[in-house]
């Protein structure tokens, strides 16, 4: 039976979480963001080829950053997101035991050096077109803890949020602990930022009608994006937050026609000077004539 994005949005996550809990077993070292997210490429290389262009960028990025680009070519529509992955911190810390409730994302304060700004503010002014998104990896131990085992929003081994809520998390704690250096909000906590929360099918499988595609169409994860947006689960949620919540919704959350030019023909797998960061493009609506790419199954540096 042929695999699709479908199952792949089931089982990468279950697969990262397994992988974070193995973390314990490990003499030395742990697992970095980067490779749960070599993880995720690596994963989505299978489905390479004409309907899915996995590019990367000549020089190794620093970070865990990663384009994903969604294009219907028949009408030119396309949909941008810039994913910034964080991992949660072990259950052992310097030899000590974590209570679940104090587990947290470590490196989401962190700053290139003491005069560049928060990442995770450089990450929520990402130019337009790109949409910024937090992509959280879970231990599946903590997965499967009752404090989160079937509840909503769900805790998984891989969660998406939207980088404009981290950020306004964030905030928060950093002007608190500049206005009362001695008061520690826990706004890193995993407990503190499960309201944002959403799932990898979002993006992957957001359902809807493909119109014969393997893939996603822009308009589609574009309005799946928009309803996770307005449906934000968590403790505020009066008449007057919901209304808030509409208006504050990102322009950017909608497919465009501005973007991008089309892809040069080649390989499903390269290495181009054209991307910033490992970029996938996901590409619907595709047509017989010079508006779509040929994309080979080879991978080979351009």
């Amino acid at each position: 039976m042929t695999a699709t994005l479908c199952d792949l949005a089931t089982r990468l996550p279950l697969l990262v979480g397994l992988m974070l809990d193995r973390e314990a077993k490990l003499k030395r070292g742990r697992f970095r963001e980067e490779t749960m997210t070599d993880l995720l490429t690596g994963a989505l290389a299978a489905f390479a080829g004409p309907e899915l262009l996995i590019e990367y960028p000549p020089e190794p990025a620093t970070g865990a950053d990663l384009d994903l680009r969604f294009w219907h070519v028949a009408s030119g529509r396309n949909l941008y997101l810039r994913l910034q992955a964080k991992r949660l911190g072990a259950a052992i810390d310097a030899g000590k035991p974590v209570k679940l409730e104090h587990r947290a994302y470590g490196e989401l304060l962190h700053r290139p050096n003491k005069s560049a700004p928060y990442q995770y503010r450089t990450l929520a002014a990402a130019p337009a077109p790109w949409i910024p998104l937090y992509m959280f990896y879970n231990h599946q131990t903590v997965v499967d803890d009752p404090s989160y085992a079937g509840k909503s929003p769900t805790v998984s081994g891989i969660n998406l949020a939207f980088a404009a809520d981290v950020r306004a998390e964030l905030d928060l704690k950093v002007a608190e602990a500049a206005a009362t250096p001695r008061k520690i909000l826990h706004h890193k906590r995993l407990g503190h930022l499960r309201p944002h929360f959403f799932g990898l099918e979002t993006i992957l499988c957001p359902g809807g009608d493909l119109g014969g595609a393997g893939v996603p169409t822009p308009d589609l994860v574009s309005e799946t994006l928009q309803q996770r947006w307005n449906a934000r689960e968590g403790p505020r949620k009066g008449v007057e937050e919901q209304a808030l919540r509409r208006l504050m919704e990102p322009y950017r959350l909608g497919a465009g026609r501005d973007g991008r030019d089309r892809p040069a023909d080649g390989p499903a797998v390269r290495i181009t000077q054209a991307v910033e960061f490992p970029t996938v493009t996901f590409i619907s609506g595709r047509t017989e004539d010079v508006r779509t790419p040929v994309i080979s199954e080879r991978s080979v540096r351009d």
